[in-house]
């Protein structure tokens, strides 16, 4: 009985201390956006309507060759990359 009242008591002082403080996450880098010229902007926007439209017909194989060119010129694209994560998900691949 006298060995249990130092446990108790240690446990009773550490229930009433705050919980340990952990550090903040890092912060995220936000990359600039890629600077791209008339044409390859327009590029890339046909490029991901022909991804969207492969998607909607489950031809993922398509959207993924259409997203990869994508982000071949503009790796910062947030709707293929929304697109790409989508088509992993669905398809189950890492």
């Amino acid at each position: 009985m006298k060995k249990l009242i130092p446990l108790i008591f240690a446990l009773a002082c550490a229930a009433c201390l705050p919980p340990a403080k952990t550090p903040p996450p890092p912060p995220i880098k936000t990359a600039a956006p890629a600077r791209l010229t008339p044409e390859q902007a327009k590029k890339v926007e046909q490029l991901y309507y022909k991804a969207v439209g492969a998607y909607s017909r489950n031809d993922m194989t398509a959207a993924n060759a259409h997203l990869k060119e994508i982000l071949v010129l503009n790796p910062y694209h947030k709707p293929a990359l929304e697109l790409r994560e989508k088509i992993r998900l669905a398809t189950g691949r890492n």
